[in-house]
């Protein structure tokens, strides 16, 4: 009975560590994407304008108010090429609410002036309001 407690911990155990990073629902099955800034590396997944950020690196009493939220903003605009609207969450995992425009231009946007000047010029003065 003993051997068998024993075993139970262990699995118990294996379960919660093997947890540590995965995703919650609404992510499942969409593969991460990870980054690193600074100290902190994150796993990103995204599912529409929603991103969950899974810090999965550990970090001496990081808090999200001063410099961990930062970072995780600046990876997930790195990765995904939008501006974070907000951020929430605690130390270990956060929902970053993304605001984006139409994907094909934040991606001309996002290589350059050259590409943004290429683009302005090819659109009417009604379609540069965002």
């Amino acid at each position: 009975m003993r051997g068998f407690v024993m075993a139970m911990w262990k699995w118990m155990a294996l379960m919660a560590l093997a947890a540590c990073n995965a995703p919650s629902v609404h992510f499942a099955g969409i593969d991460p994407e990870r980054m690193s800034v600074g100290p902190s590396t994150f796993e990103m997944r995204r599912n529409g304008k929603l991103v969950e950020v899974i810090r999965v690196n550990s970090e001496w009493a990081p808090r999200l108010s001063q410099q961990l939220g930062r970072r995780a903003e600046i990876a997930v605009e790195e990765t995904y090429g939008c501006p974070v609207r907000e951020i929430r969450g605690d130390q270990a995992m956060m929902i970053a609410i993304l605001k984006c425009g139409k994907p094909d231009d934040l991606a001309k946007i996002g290589q350059g002036t050259k590409a943004l000047s290429s683009l302005t010029t090819s659109m009417t003065a009604n379609e540069l309001v965002w």
